[in-house]
């Protein structure tokens, strides 16, 4: 895989498609975290600021139920919480569905411990009468909009039923009209609450569609580069050293080429290269000349080593440089002549190849010609600044400039 494509595809899977086993950092997570929390907390608050009429009705019940209800209220709400803090919170929502049953099993547990004597002289005769609609504010949030429904309905009912028997001896159909009311309030915070969670989880869906298209992209990248790799590696190296075969004792040279060629397929792409000092790329032009054979002549500058290129940016170059001079060694005639030569600043490269064969007609060679289209001009086209000229003409040699400037 080429070291760009590679990139691409790590940034796309590490960096978007965060396997399940990892946090889940979802919109719509947060939104339960946070939402969950903030009702635990509402839950506790209300607890807490309805301790004077906990204090004042608890003489209308059993002395065990004003400790079990604050139990089965603050217990649920408490651990809900403290769980929403964990880095992956758990069971969110199974504990919300215990703040909406201890709710309800404290209001029906006060039917059991009303000691049947009514007592008119407070407002308030049940202290859980002020948020019988919190839990199901948290029940939305965590995607159980039937159950938050059901909740507020029953919990309403009840403890507006308890408040009144417990001030009045029975429970009076117009005195219970105000639990339509609370339901009604109540809901408006939870049609707020379902649309914000609704609206957060298709932005997700979304999210997760951009994706996986982005993940399929990469993938797709990553292939045709690699197979755009070995095609030019087989075309540039193994094809070569295949033609140069002649017989008799093979040329050393050919063979370094042939285990040159074979490491290549061997080693990939997926490693990471250092950046390339000017030496070393004017080194490797040499090899290539010498891998070529014929009259060469390398006129390249020697500059000094603080000279640096990008490992990629050298690879295409050299890469164009060797297709230019097969393709002289290949179709400039017996007898001819090839100049390397060019320039390398710090911030760019322009390297020429130039022979005096019998050259060609660059409009009239097709798109099946691997060498030029993309041995040469494909290989710049893919690099960041990078560029390509091929001038000839029929009789009058060939001259191909690659370069790169840095971006």
């Amino acid at each position: 895989m080429s070291g760009a494509a590679r990139r691409l595809w790590t940034a796309t899977r590490d960096g978007f498609g965060r396997g399940r086993s990892r946090v889940d950092d979802s919109d719509s997570a947060r939104l339960e975290r946070v939402g969950t929390r903030f009702v635990g907390c509402g839950l506790l608050a209300f607890s807490v600021a309805q301790t004077p009429v906990a204090v004042r009705s608890a003489h209308l019940t059993a002395a065990w139920w004003t400790p079990l209800s604050v139990v089965l209220v603050v217990g649920p709400a408490l651990a809900l919480v403290v769980m929403t803090f964990y880095r992956q919170p758990r069971g969110l929502t199974w504990l919300v569905g215990a703040c909406a049953l201890g709710y309800l099993a404290a209001t029906l547990l006060w039917f059991v411990a009303w000691l049947g004597v009514p007592d008119d002289t407070d407002r308030y005769s049940v202290w859980l009468i002020q948020f019988p609609s919190v839990a199901s504010i948290a029940l939305v949030l965590v995607n159980r909009t039937r159950w938050a429904v059901a909740n507020l309905v029953v919990a309403t009912l009840l403890v507006h039923a308890a408040n009144q028997i417990g001030l009045d001896g029975a429970a009076q159909p117009r005195e219970l009209l105000s639990a339509p009311l609370t339901m009604a309030l109540s809901g408006v915070f939870m049609a707020v609450a379902y649309a914000t969670s609704r609206n957060v989880r298709a932005l997700d869906a979304r999210r997760e569609a951009t994706i996986t298209a982005a993940a399929a992209t990469a993938a797709a990248v990553a292939r045709e580069a690699e197979r755009a790799r070995f095609a030019a590696v087989i075309h540039d190296r193994v094809i070569a050293s295949l033609l140069a075969v002649e017989q008799g004792r093979p040329d050393r040279r050919l063979v370094g080429q042939a285990a040159s060629a074979l490491d290549e397929l061997d080693l990939g792409d997926d490693r990471e290269s250092p950046p390339v000092v000017a030496p070393q790329l004017v080194q490797r032009v040499r090899q290539l000349a010498d891998e070529v054979g014929g009259e060469v002549t390398v006129a390249l500058p020697a500059p000094g080593p603080d000279i640096g290129y990008p490992a990629e940016v050298c690879s295409a170059i050299c890469g164009a440089v060797g297709e230019a001079l097969r393709n002289w060694g290949r179709h400039a005639g017996a007898g001819t002549r090839c100049t390397v030569d060019g320039d390398l600043d710090q911030d760019a490269i322009s390297i020429r190849v130039t022979d005096d064969g019998v050259g060609f007609d660059p409009v009239a060679v097709g798109s099946e010609r691997y060498g030029v289209a993309v041995g040469i001009r494909g290989r710049m086209d893919a690099v960041a600044g990078g560029l390509a000229e091929v001038s000839a003409a029929p009789g009058a040699g060939t001259r191909i400039v690659v370069g790169w400037r840095r971006p």
